[in-house]
């Protein structure tokens, strides 16, 4: 039996391709590959000491990214292995190796500056453990436990400094309904409301009222993907329904725009490429409902970590595709940028730097390749 990693996963992956290896970036053929050299957006730039995906890439105060864990080769090894990326030189260098290897975990970059890393796969068993990165020192720490072990889950921090972690999957692949809260302050963690349903592959966006939005994901064991959302209230610890989706999406990216209502992306409405979406969805906190956004120009998913809000407002959205493109909210619509990845790189990481340009860090391919591959995007002035 085979499975995705990230949102169903293990070591289940033994019989998928060999690595490819550090893979060269190609422009398709396209009026791009004719434009001035200075119009291309998609650099590639030094690649990473290993080749990954599930990993996690997390900006640091000093500007720099810690690039932690992931899966390697077909995605069958987890990996301990922890890199920086500088952005004054734009390469990556070691750092000492987190205390336990593991892919499709959470990583949140607390108030204080430091990291917490917790859960994800290990080999073949699902890890309720946890660590703090200090940048100070450049090492890693262990802390107690989660509640339970969880891989796939879907962590972000709250307004009072806390961090909420949903879901999840665990070894037997079942998704999971609990969630917990991580105090910094006593760096403990305890269970908090049950969500409404199980969810693996769902998001989570944390809204401008401090209410945490949890859209989509898979309720069942490879089955019935929903379309179902809930708001989580920190103030009561209890989530309750919304609105649903037009989509049934798991393996979505979601984004908060500066309006303060929330874009939905891609995804797919079961575990095949050709169920892949174009389209996305505008949550909007003051109705509680969804409605249609535009069209990408490409179908993605296996995305959650590669979208973001730029500087200007707009969005960038990379990963499940060879091509990075943007989305306009004044103008409604998705514009392709200038140049272009080696491959979809599903699950690759995309974070926004000090200077306004974003680090694109690995992923795979569609045959399950991982890549070491690094690009850096910039948008037009």
């Amino acid at each position: 039996m085979t499975m995705n990693i990230h949102a169903f996963s293990g070591a289940a992956m033994l019989g998928l391709a060999v690595a490819c290896g550090a893979c060269t970036a190609q422009i398709p053929a396209s009026a791009d590959a004719d434009a001035d050299a200075d119009a291309v957006q998609v650099r590639r730039i030094g690649e990473m000491s290993v080749a990954r995906a599930t990993h996690q890439a997390t900006r640091l105060p000093s500007g720099k990214v810690l690039i932690t864990g992931g899966c390697t080769g077909s995605c069958e090894t987890s990996l301990d292995q922890v890199e920086l990326f500088d952005p004054a030189t734009s390469t990556f260098s070691l750092l000492p190796a987190m205390g336990l290897a593991r892919n499709s975990h959470a990583a949140v970059a607390l108030t204080d500056g430091r990291v917490l890393v917790a859960g994800g796969w290990s080999g073949s068993q699902v890890s309720a453990s946890v660590e703090i990165f200090d940048p100070a020192s450049g090492t890693f720490s262990a802390l107690s436990d989660m509640t339970q072990p969880r891989a796939v889950p879907a962590a972000v921090r709250l307004a009072d400094s806390r961090v909420l972690i949903t879901g999840g999957q665990t070894a037997q692949l079942a998704p999971i309904a609990t969630a917990e809260l991580f105090d910094p302050v006593s760096q403990q963690f305890a269970q908090t409301g049950s969500m409404l349903a199980a969810r693996v592959g769902h998001s989570a966006v944390v809204l401008a009222d401090g209410r945490v939005l949890v859209a989509g994901g898979l309720r069942v064991r490879r089955g019935e993907v929903l379309r179902s959302a809930e708001i989580y209230d920190p103030d009561t610890g209890v989530f309750e329904p919304t609105g649903e989706m037009a989509a049934a999406r798991h393996k979505h990216a979601a984004v908060r725009l500066a309006d303060g209502r929330v874009l939905i992306i891609g995804g797919a409405g079961n575990d095949r490429r050709d169920e892949r979406y174009r389209s996305t969805e505008i949550y909007d906190p003051a109705s509680g409902g969804f409605s249609p956004g535009a069209d990408m120009q490409w179908r993605r998913y296996k995305l959650p970590d590669a979208a973001l809000l730029l500087p200007s407002g707009e969005v960038l959205v990379a990963g499940g595709a060879e091509r990075v493109e943007r989305y306009d909210p004044a103008e409604r619509r998705f514009m392709a940028l200038i140049g272009a990845l080696s491959g979809a790189q599903e699950f690759t990481t995309a974070t926004l730097l000090d200077d306004g340009t974003v680090l694109l860090a690995g992923g795979y391919d569609e045959e399950i390749r991982s890549s070491a591959s690094a690009w850096r995007v910039r948008l037009s002035d």
